[in-house]
């Protein structure tokens, strides 16, 4: 198998059916349990986006079933984290609309951080948003680790990929 680019995984979920396929094999442990007709796809599209879904290294077949793979478990944990941020839409866009202001005034910094504090009830967009808020996210490993970790490893494939070139 090649190695996969981030175009290739966002091209395979920008189809609304085919992340839903991915979520059905991710909730469900395999896609097979749910019937393709609930899917609301055709047999031809269901495969198609299950060949898809394989050539971009998101899901494997084992007995005739589908499961995700290491890279599939990955791309879905944060793709429910992003659909997690979604459901604070209005709200992240809110927040936006003063946080340009916050970067001149220590006081305007102060509110931002309460507003964050009372309308966001999800605690990891919490730490996302004040970690980001006050200085780099990456530099705030402490609240992110994870995120420190993938930077350092997206480092090392970008050197691996200029070293074969």
């Amino acid at each position: 198998m090649e190695l996969v680019s981030v175009n290739v995984i966002l091209e395979t979920l920008a189809d609304d059916k085919t992340l839903v396929l991915l979520d059905t094999i991710a909730l469900s442990g395999s896609c097979m349990d749910a019937p393709i007709t609930n899917l609301g796809i055709t047999r031809k599209q269901y495969y198609s986006r299950i060949r898809s879904l394989t050539n971009s290294g998101l899901i494997t077949r084992q007995k005739g079933k589908y499961y995700l793979t290491s890279l599939g478990k990955i791309v879905s944990f944060y793709q429910f984290r992003i659909g997690r941020a979604l459901n604070n839409f209005w709200k992240l866009k809110a927040l936006d609309s003063i946080s340009n202001e916050t970067t001149n005034d220590p006081r305007l910094k102060q509110v931002y951080l309460d507003l964050v504090n009372s309308l966001i009830d999800d605690v990891e967009i919490r730490e996302i948003l004040i970690s980001c808020g006050t200085s780099s996210l990456i530099a705030k490993s402490n609240v992110l680790p994870e995120i420190n970790i993938e930077a350092q490893m997206l480092t090392s494939i970008d050197q691996a990929k200029t070293y074969q070139e």
